[in-house]
């Protein structure tokens, strides 16, 4: 048995799907830093005093100086330029997680799963030979060159992309969603978007938009893995992405996932797709391509760099340790989104197990928060405005985990200082209530790195009458 998995896992594919997701990454990641400088690197990392850390102790800070976080993102556009032209390629792939991890680990106010998906992608692409075709390293470097990979990097992508499908789906089936919370609240809020908005109010259309996309986050896998449902579950799942991206932006996500869920194609289509646009110019029929042979999966000869050469195929058999090493990454994968299962409350309102699980686009919160500071001599209300950015503070109010931490910094600051929270905060369109003990001095409370933290007040409140199924 073990003996035909690995004969399995090392079968020659065609490299070009791999080929091109590794190029439409690093043109992304250019993108992504284009939307990023200048205002938002100023605004999220240089003006802030204060960060959310991922860790108690704060170790992962910005750079100091105006313009150093800056550099970092023009070296990650940089790296992202050398991953697309597959010119040192393994070097720029390490310099891309490097800096991708340090931006992602400085300010949990920011978490997007878009950059959580960047930075697990560009670590394994120090490590898969992507640029084994059409890169100027295999140019460079002939004996790199080849037009196929085996079949296991192929599939831990198709995993790895599958993930965000699937876990977005799985967390979805909560109460909320199927009364088509917050849903119903985000696109009241867009009915300016021309041609369609004006039928965002429509209750058929919320239940549509609420079940149709919880219906395509568990299934689109499945039917673009299967050839007959592939090209109609591609076309759902792109109109899906070009909504997002019209209606939430989302940054380069949607984009993203476009181009990566081609991943799921036969592995040859690009190659397929060249040579029917060649013959097209030409006016007469695609040439024979042994890509075309019904095993679609199979060997291919093909250009492998830019000079036209066609290397042997290549093959890589998985050996038992790095078999095992992927075992534990998606087992970790498998597991890590469901952490929340086995935390008291709703992770919605607790956010205890939110990030790192797929949680996209579950929940919206308002609310206010004052805080409170007394040192024993005095007692004064503090503005968060003076430490924190105003894309920190809209964060703020609904975040148990962050009024902890900005409670322990504004305590550090005053000497030791007890510091409360009066909040209020509402859950997709609840009433809104308080989420700490406004009479709790927030600085002595330990935030858990597992678990549930008993300081967090539950949330007694119903979704309203006409929020209810």
């Amino acid at each position: 048995m073990r003996r035909p998995i690995l004969d399995a896992a090392a079968r020659p594919v065609s490299g070009a799907s791999i080929a091109l997701l590794r190029i439409a990454f690093g043109v992304f990641m250019v993108i992504d830093v284009g939307l990023y400088l200048p205002q938002l690197v100023t605004s999220y990392y240089v003006e802030p005093s204060f960060n959310f850390a991922y860790d108690p102790w704060g170790l992962v800070r910005p750079l100091p100086g105006e313009y150093t976080m800056h550099l970092v993102y023009v070296v990650k556009g940089i790296a992202g330029v050398l991953i697309a032209l597959g010119l040192w390629y393994r070097w720029a792939a390490a310099t891309l997680f490097a800096l991708t991890t340090y931006v992602f680990l400085l300010d949990s106010s920011f978490f997007q799963n878009h950059e959580y998906l960047i930075s697990m992608l560009s670590l394994w692409l120090i490590v898969l030979p992507t640029h084994r075709m059409w890169s100027l390293d295999a140019r460079r470097r002939p004996h790199l060159a080849s037009t196929t990979q085996p079949a296991w990097i192929l599939w831990f992508l198709r995993f790895q992309l599958g993930v965000p499908y699937v876990y977005g789906g799985i967390a979805k089936l909560n109460a909320d969603w199927f009364a088509g919370e917050p849903i119903r609240m985000w696109l009241a809020a867009r009915t300016d978007v021309q041609v369609i908005g004006r039928w965002f109010t429509n209750e058929p259309v919320v239940w549509f938009a609420a079940y149709g996309s919880l219906l395509l986050d568990l299934t689109v896998v499945g039917f673009l893995l299967h050839r007959r449902t592939r090209v109609p579950a591609f076309v759902i799942a792109v109109t899906f992405h070009l909504l997002n991206a019209r209606l939430f932006g989302l940054f380069v996500f949607p984009w993203l996932m476009i181009v990566a869920t081609t991943i799921f194609f036969d592995p040859d289509w690009p190659l397929r797709v060249r040579d029917r646009w060649r013959a097209r110019g030409r006016g007469g029929a695609a040439p024979v391509d042994p890509a075309s042979a019904p095993r679609r999966e199979g060997p291919v000869t093909a250009p492998a760099t830019f000079d036209g050469t066609r290397p042997a195929p290549h093959g890589r058999r998985l050996s038992p340790a790095v078999g095992a090493i992927l075992a534990v990454w998606i087992l970790v994968q498998l597991l890590v989104p469901l952490r929340h299962l086995a935390i008291p409350g709703d992770a919605n309102w607790t956010e205890e197990g939110h990030r790192f699980a797929w949680h996209m686009m579950l929940r919206t919160k308002s609310g206010t928060v004052t805080f409170t500071v007394d040192d024993g001599r005095d007692l004064w209300v503090e503005d968060p405005l003076d430490h924190l950015s105003e894309a920190q503070f809209r964060r703020l109010p609904g975040h148990p985990e962050r009024l902890a931490r900005f409670a322990h910094h504004l305590s550090d600051l005053y000497g030791g200082a007890e510091v409360r929270a009066d909040t209020s905060v509402a859950l997709n369109g609840r009433t809104p209530v308080p989420i700490v003990d406004p009479d709790l001095d927030l600085s002595t409370v330990q935030v858990p790195w597992w678990g549930h933290a008993e300081w967090i007040l539950p949330n007694p409140e119903p979704l309203r009458p006409d929020r209810s199924p």
